[in-house]
């Protein structure tokens, strides 16, 4: 009977041993990970399901507390109640008590960290983006008043010079070939500057509106809309065939509309530059940059000819070897 009763006692303390093991580890689990954190008990969880770290938490300190009972209730049965068991029944309720109130504090203020980082956090992300975003205009307005200003001195330069070639010319052979010489050597300096001048920021933003890619309209823009195509990047990471298949553009078109867009996300390249390069048989950043630069010019030198005398663009937008260069080494 005392063996029996000794087994009882035994599997009685283990179960509570287990049951402490448990609350602690829940107690851990809530602290690093939050108590809305989904487990899934050994047993029980075959019985109810899927538990959130916090009710797990509890119903191992409740069966804690009851194991701890229900040991003591079969150690000390029919046996006179001894005062020190009595003291230390209060002084372990005290306890589990204190570590109760100690675990609901220690959670709260765990849980209002983090919120309280969460809401400093978004507020710093927020701040950086309208500062590069309203950095990133400022930077491009002023590289094209740049060019804009170098493209307005060349042709003022130019003309002043040849009007004054001419008329000179006449007589004084010599000089108007020294003339000329300058003319060319000046024309020469001019493009070599333009060719350094690109732009650190590409026309193209991931976060701009897909209207902004050259061929997408505001009708074909509030399609795109409507798929949850909101940015230049949504459009670029869909799948063409989608875009195809949901919208009045073919498979086809949409490939090309983001083979434009992607290519005027490089540094220098414009939608008309993006626009050639796109009927040169270049689809992607990374065809760009495998390019030989000769072989390349002479195929956009052929199809910006055929632009300018169509008057899609004009001769100062004509690309040069330092531009097209410029867009290799960029992409």
């Amino acid at each position: 009977m005392a063996v029996k009763r000794g087994m009882i006692v035994w599997l009685s303390a283990f179960a509570t041993f287990l049951a402490i093991l448990s609350s602690f580890s829940m107690a851990v689990m809530v602290v690093n990970q939050g108590a809305d954190t989904i487990v899934t008990p050994y047993i029980l969880g075959n019985i109810l399901g899927n538990l959130s770290a916090g009710t797990y938490l509890w119903i191992c300190i409740a069966s804690t507390c009851v194991l701890l009972g229900v040991t003591f209730i079969i150690a000390y049965r029919k046996q006179p109640p001894d005062p020190e068991i009595v003291k230390m029944f209060l002084k372990v309720g005290g306890n589990l008590a204190a570590l109760r109130k100690a675990q609901e504090a220690s959670i709260t203020q765990v849980a209002d960290q983090i919120e309280y980082g969460n809401k400093v956090n978004q507020k710093f992300f927020t701040k950086v983006n309208t500062d590069l975003e309203e950095n990133g205009k400022q930077t491009l307005d002023l590289l094209a008043a740049q060019k804009r200003m170098i493209k307005k001195a060349r042709t003022d330069m130019i003309s002043t010079i040849e009007k004054k070639t001419d008329e000179t010319g006449k007589t004084i052979s010599a000089d108007l070939k020294k003339e000329r010489a300058e003319l060319e050597e000046i024309k020469a300096k001019i493009e070599r500057i333009e060719g350094c001048m690109v732009p650190t920021q590409a026309k193209l933003q991931s976060l701009a509106s897909p209207e902004d890619i050259k061929g997408i309209g505001p009708s074909l823009g509030k399609e795109l809309g409507d798929l949850g195509i909101n940015s230049v990047g949504d459009f670029l990471t869909t799948d063409p065939a989608i875009i195809g298949e949901k919208t009045r553009v073919s498979q086809e078109m949409a490939e090309n509309l983001q083979s434009i867009g992607q290519l005027m996300m490089i540094p220098g390249v414009d939608s008309n530059d993006a626009e050639i390069l796109l009927e040169s048989g270049i689809k992607s950043r990374k065809m760009l940059a495998d390019q030989d630069l000769i072989q390349l010019c002479r195929k956009v030198n052929k199809i910006a000819k055929t632009y300018v005398d169509q008057g899609k663009i004009s001769k100062e937008e004509y690309p040069t070897i330092e531009e097209v260069s410029s867009w290799i080494r960029m992409a």
